[in-house]
């Protein structure tokens, strides 16, 4: 069977690395490059962190250091008071907890790397984007074939029903709020993750145990970095009362999905990357039409997708909008792949 191409274009980002580390033991897929972009911390950390793992794990991918501001928001004052993500007490820390990296990124910008790919490419290449998309946005602004190009564009990114970054928007989207919808307003075939299923894929501290017991140093790095989100994303009013998220049955609008109880977190990345593996780990996927708002105003960067006019033919399809998710088969995968001891790339 032949590997998936893809390109993961990130921001490590603890998340971003078990996403790495899933696509590098899968015979699945080929992770052909990685780029970094301006998300969970500054470019030059998020390429550090990229360029640790890669080394630290022997495993060859070239990685493209990507753009450091976002297209537009960051020169309003006062939009996005909170970013850029300079250092924070949070579940992804400044670096990863790997030695510095020694290797160096490739001298070809992100942006001119994804142009030049794709362009280069049959159309068989899929685009996997877990952090804000000023590189995709970017990408698609200077070399507007590229819609013809890329074969899949699969994105963790947006909230059907809530929020991670403001009152309403999820942090990549929130992060670059144009580049989300230059992005949207393309014609690439495109999957959107967002929080209502990476949050249905919750892993526990009881599945970290199990991860870091196969002894592999991406099983105990994944482990390590995953008790990390654990600690950091507790809720404080654990109750009986809250919901459990991982385990209730429902879809999207039934429950409010911001709870997590005190062992269990997602891993928003690794999903995307999870589903280019294996489509099924997502259990719902509908056809919606997907805007972005970018008024600069509470609703900055949230993402809207109409469900209910693509059912009668009265707006078109723009993307595929996953809203549930196998936790127990995302585990697995986690645990099949991460127990390997060499990459298959």
């Amino acid at each position: 069977m032949d590997k998936k191409k893809f390109v993961l274009d990130c921001d490590p980002g603890s998340d971003d690395a078990i996403a790495i580390m899933l696509a590098l033991y899968s015979e699945k897929v080929q992770l052909l490059g990685i780029t970094t972009v301006n998300g969970n911390r500054i470019v030059p950390k998020t390429t550090e962190n990229a360029l640790r793992l890669v080394e630290f794990l022997n495993a060859g991918v070239p990685v493209y250091r990507g753009c450091e501001n976002p297209i537009i928001c960051n020169n309003v004052p006062g939009r996005k008071p909170n970013l850029p993500r300079v250092t924070l007490n949070d579940c992804h820390g400044d670096f990863l907890p790997l030695p510095e990296a020694t290797i160096k990124p490739q001298p070809e910008h992100a942006v001119f790397y994804l142009v030049d790919t794709f362009m280069k490419s049959e159309g068989d290449i899929t685009l996997v984007a877990v952090g804000p998309l000023t590189n995709v946005a970017m990408a698609l602004r200077i070399e507007p074939r590229l819609e013809d190009k890329i074969k899949q564009l699969i994105i963790m990114g947006g909230g059907h029903t809530g929020c991670n970054a403001s009152a309403s928007a999820e942090f990549n989207f929130y992060a670059d709020p144009e580049a989300a919808k230059i992005v949207m307003d393309s014609k690439i075939p495109k999957v959107i993750l967002p929080l209502d299923a990476t949050w249905r894929a919750c892993i526990t501290d009881e599945e970290c145990d199990k991860l870091a017991a196969l002894g592999t140093p991406a099983a105990q790095t994944a482990a390590k970095l995953q008790k990390l989100r654990i600690a950091n994303l507790k809720v404080n009013d654990v109750s009986e009362g809250n919901f459990n998220l991982r385990h209730t049955a429902g879809t999207v609008g039934e429950k409010v999905l911001y709870r997590y109880e005190n062992h269990m977190a997602p891993i928003h990345d690794a999903l995307a990357v999870a589903y280019l593996i294996d489509p099924s780990v997502v259990t719902e996927l509908a056809d919606a039409n997907v805007d972005i708002d970018i008024s600069g105003g509470i609703c900055d960067g949230r993402m809207v997708a109409d469900f209910h006019n693509t059912k009668k033919s009265q707006a078109p399809v723009t993307a595929k909008v996953a809203l549930n998710a196998d936790a127990h088969k995302f585990v697995e995968l986690l645990l099949h792949n991460l127990g390997k001891t060499e990459i298959d790339n």
